[in-house]
């Protein structure tokens, strides 16, 4: 049952009335719904204190559910490794095993821009599309525990000039389903911010924000309780 909380900030009122409400509380049942799918109550709280900490094995998860039946890429997984590296390991059918080790320079998303720069520190790389392909589905995967599984067929650029990449995936977060909800006139994707992301032992640490009005976070909460 969707319920909405009771005890509503005294400036919720202003900018719309309860008849408005009780009115689209029906409509926007699929968007709670897409809500709590992607988010838990501990994930909200986090991104407001500033810190969420995703273990290598969640965004492994999320690889292989991307990676799916592609004919070139067998296996695809993570390693973070401490001092901002990330071992990446393909298994593929043509150039078989393939590990780069790589430090994220940048990891970042605002309602502006969505954006993951690597350093690639080894000196033999695969060929510029298996490695377009192989950072595509790394940034959509390490973003998936803010937003859910990506599908990347749109909406995702990568630039590699020598051994540094460039992926832009802003256009791939807004055209997936948690993208595209809206709440009262506040889409929670504008609302996360990630400022960037550290790769410790076994683990990533996002350090975030959540740019979103209290009577709105009340809202969630409340959804999620």
């Amino acid at each position: 049952m969707i319920t909405i909380p009771v005890d509503l900030p005294a400036d919720f009122t202003s900018k719309i009335s309860f008849a408005e409400l009780e009115a689209k509380v029906a409509d926007l049942s699929p968007v709670m719904h897409i809500i709590q799918e992607t988010w838990d109550y501990q994930t909200v709280e986090n991104l407001e204190k500033g810190l969420v900490v995703v273990p290598d094995h969640i965004i492994n998860k999320s690889l292989t559910e991307a990676i799916g039946q592609h004919d070139q890429i067998k296996e695809l997984t993570i390693n973070s490794i401490g001092e901002g590296k990330l071992k990446i390991t393909a298994i593929t059918k043509d150039a078989g095993r393939v590990v780069l080790t790589c430090k994220i320079v940048q990891f970042q998303h605002t309602k502006h821009n969505s954006i993951m720069q690597l350093k690639v520190l080894d000196k033999k790389l695969p060929d510029k599309p298996m490695l377009s392909w192989i950072f595509s589905k790394v940034s959509l995967a390490m973003a998936a525990k803010f937003v859910g599984n990506i599908d990347m067929a749109a909406g995702i650029t990568v630039d590699i000039k020598g051994n540094a990449a460039t992926v832009n995936f802003h256009q791939a977060l807004y055209n997936s389903r948690f993208g595209s909800a809206e709440l009262f006139g506040y889409k929670p994707l504008d609302a996360i911010v990630i400022n960037d992301a550290l790769p410790q032992s076994g683990c990533i640490e996002f350090h975030t924000g959540l740019d979103m009005p209290e009577n709105v976070k009340a809202m969630v909460r409340n959804l999620l309780e």
